[in-house]
């Protein structure tokens, strides 16, 4: 039983990184105006269909969140 546990443990943590290495980030529009980083890695999309990606899908959230700051400096979204 307890080398089970072990390989279970071994096996989510395995699926856990690899999710996470996977995970991208793009900065999407709301009709508002305002800007947001968003993780593809989270299951399903906003809640509300009021937005349009805006930016090219990077790998890091820092990276997205430059290209949101460039956005802001450019007066396309605040």
């Amino acid at each position: 039983m307890k080398r089970w546990s072990v390989a279970l443990s071994a096996a989510a943590i395995c699926v856990m990184a690899s999710s996470h290495a996977q995970a991208s980030y793009q900065v999407i529009r709301w009709n508002s105006g305002m800007c947001q980083v968003w993780n593809h890695a989270m299951p399903g999309k906003p809640w509300t269909s009021d937005y349009k990606a805006v930016s090219r899908p990077t790998k890091t959230f820092n990276q997205a969140l430059a290209v949101k700051m460039k956005l802001v400096g450019k007066k396309v979204c605040w």
